[in-house]
This record gives C-alpha cells, structure tokens and sequence, in this order.
C-alpha cells in the first residue's frame, strides 16, 4: 500500500465507496463462475464476458439506488466508464503493476497523441511527475486460479510508466457479510459441476 491513499488524494474516493465497486467486481464474477456450464461448451471467454456484463448492470443498479449521488457509469459501446462523483475510473481484469497502456488512455480520452514508442515503457512505482494532468485512475481486478476475484487494487497511473497512490480494500470487504456465512448444502450434482468448473477455469 502506498502511504498516500486515494482519498487523501481527491475526497470522493472515499474507502467505502471503493470497497463497494471492488465487491460488486466479485460478485459479479463469483455470480459468472457460478453458472458456468463447462459440460455444455462454456469457456473462459464467454465466462469473463458474462462477468463484465453483469458487473456493469450492478454498477447501473447501485448508481439508481444505494449509489444514487455519486456513482456513474457512462457506456461507449462494449467499453464503460466508471464516475465517482467527479473523478473518472476505467475498471480492467489484471494486476496493478503493469497495467497496458491502453487502459490509461481510455481513462483520459482528451490526452495529446501517445507516441507508439510508449508501449515499450515498463511501469514503475514512482511520485513523478507530480502535477502531469494525464495522471488517471484505475481499477485492476485480479483472479485467482479458481476464477474468482482475489484483489482489487485502485491506482493512479500515468502514461509514460508511473504509478502511485496505491490501495486495496481487504478481502473480507469483497462478499457480503451475510454471504461468508454457510449456506445450504447443494446437491451432488450441482457440487459437481462446480466443483469441475473451478479445477478447469483460469482468470482471462
């Protein structure tokens, strides 16, 4: 974690409003995981894609309800944005130390041209340069082995390579409370299945 967290940075990204897109993340692709069908042709592409739809239908709903004040998706074809009050966040499926240039650039849609030769840039935790407007923020989500969300992890990152103010809300905070206690008992067959599609998925 960074010493500087995202709401010393801009007081809209508050902790708990992080902690509530990071567990809609994984209920989204814990809700994709769950009605995998591997028997019947499902993969981890239409898996992934299933996710990232319902992750943006639940990010709608939270921003017409619990959400409604502060939270925006904005939709641009197959891409969305997401809007914390006035602040601008792309969401991506990965890790936070490299994430590929191309999902900070959509996070900044008016930024100057970006020489190809940028692509190269590895991205490196760094302060600087301070006060450079193409700074964004992003939102990696990560899979485990399992398919299922493991970390999400906000960011700012820059496009010639930096990244700062970095900040994870703690695994417990990406299921509901109700939701860690034990369920009912499913049936063999269903235990089977999912059992089969957790051994055979991979996060994409």
């Amino acid at each position: 974690m960074s010493a500087v967290s995202p709401w010393d940075v801009d007081p809209a990204l508050q902790p708990s409003r992080l902690a509530l897109l990071a567990r809609l993340a994984a209920e989204a692709r814990q809700s994709a995981l769950d009605d995998a069908r591997r028997d019947e042709g499902d993969t981890n592409w239409g898996i992934g894609c299933r996710a990232y739809e319902r992750f943006v239908y639940k990010l709608s709903r939270a921003s017409l309800g619990s959400a409604r004040g502060w939270l925006g998706v904005v939709r641009d074809g197959l891409s969305f944005t997401i809007k914390i009050d006035r602040v601008v966040m792309r969401s991506y499926t990965g890790g936070p130390s490299k994430p590929e240039l191309r999902h900070v650039l959509a996070a900044q849609p008016l930024s100057a041209p970006v020489d190809a030769r940028q692509l190269l840039l590895p991205f490196v935790a760094s302060p600087q340069p301070e006060n450079d407007p193409r700074w964004v923020w992003l939102m990696a989500v990560e899979n485990d082995d399992s398919g299922g969300v493991s970390r999400v992890v906000f960011f700012q990152a820059h496009p010639e390579g930096f990244t700062r103010n970095v900040w994870s809300p703690p695994p417990g905070a990406l299921t509901r409370k109700h939701d860690r206690q034990p369920g009912p008992r499913r049936s063999p067959t269903a235990r089977r299945r999912a059992r089969a599609a957790s051994q055979a998925l991979f996060p994409i």
